[in-house]
């Protein structure tokens, strides 16, 4: 009998993420974006558009195998990448919508690749990016005062719309997600002080990385951003986790940045998009 999805639930997951414990760091990317969703669930129980699987078969569960397809974003990850069950999950998901994959561990991009061959899936972009890491114990040493005339301070969802808009990713759908990941998740923004001008950001993503990195155009060149780094390490090595970051291996400035802090590259990540296979679809804000 073929095997086939099978929905899986917060339990499940937190069952999961305890397998990824071991050979540390190795398996972070798929720890920390169990540990994101995890939390998502516990606060927002029945989150909208959200699909967690497994394969129902026992060896799926005892290597920890899911696929979560969040609104348009995929994620996958399993212990094991060899023996055709990471490839077989992502057969059996609808690709019919277009689906951006996201963060996909490499060790597991030739089974995706197949896939995209197989069905003759179109892509808009596929993008290379490398990990970089620190552990929570150096992170604590990041901590850094506010620049003079500056505040360090969580975002609120008023700035949504801001982060959005200065997002490169942006596209329609996403301030909804952006919105979200405010709500939900650990984030830091530069604010004069005395206009509350938000000029720099940094939010973490469902992945379980930091991302919308972003400072005002107006406010570049002055280290902003690696405030705003240094700060969201330290926040989140206060709450006891170690701190992820994905870079484009074109994107020399920000490789640099985060190799000066003390990060360290340990693996690579593919993102890519596949284009709707029935017609354009595309989400619209407010879900």
């Amino acid at each position: 009998m073929c095997p086939q999805l099978e929905v899986i639930g917060l339990l499940d997951l937190q069952k999961f993420q305890g397998l990824y414990k071991q050979n540390w760091p190795k398996y972070c990317q798929e720890y920390y974006c169990l540990d994101n969703f995890i939390e998502f669930l516990k606060k927002q129980p029945h989150i909208k558009h959200l699909q967690l699987y497994t394969l129902d078969i026992k060896q799926a569960r005892d290597e920890g195998l899911f696929v979560i397809v969040d609104r348009y974003q995929l994620f996958v990850g399993s212990l094991n990448n060899s023996n055709g069950l990471v490839k077989k999950a992502l057969d059996l998901v609808d690709w019919s919508s277009g689906l951006k994959c996201s963060s996909i561990p490499y060790r597991h991009i030739d089974a995706l690749n197949s896939i995209i061959e197989e069905k003759k899936l179109n892509l808009e972009f596929t993008n290379p990016t490398d990990l970089f890491y620190m552990k929570a114990e150096d992170a604590l040493q990041l901590r850094v005062e506010s620049p003079v005339g500056f505040v360090l301070k969580a975002l609120s969802v008023e700035d949504a719309p801001l982060v959005n808009e200065e997002w490169p990713n942006h596209h329609l759908g996403s301030l909804f997600f952006i919105e979200r990941q405010i709500r939900l998740c650990v984030s830091v923004g530069l604010y004069q002080e005395d206009t509350q001008e938000l000029v720099a950001w940094c939010i973490r993503l469902q992945g379980g990385y930091l991302g919308a990195l972003q400072t005002k155009e107006c406010h570049k060149r002055r280290g902003f951003g690696s405030v705003v780094t240094r700060e969201i390490s330290y926040r989140l090595a206060a709450q006891g986790h170690d701190v992820m970051a994905l870079v484009g291996t074109a994107n020399k400035p920000s490789s640099a940045m985060f190799s000066k802090l003390g990060f360290r590259v340990i693996d690579q990540c593919e993102w890519l998009r596949t284009k709707p296979t029935k017609g354009e679809f595309t989400w619209p804000e407010g879900e």
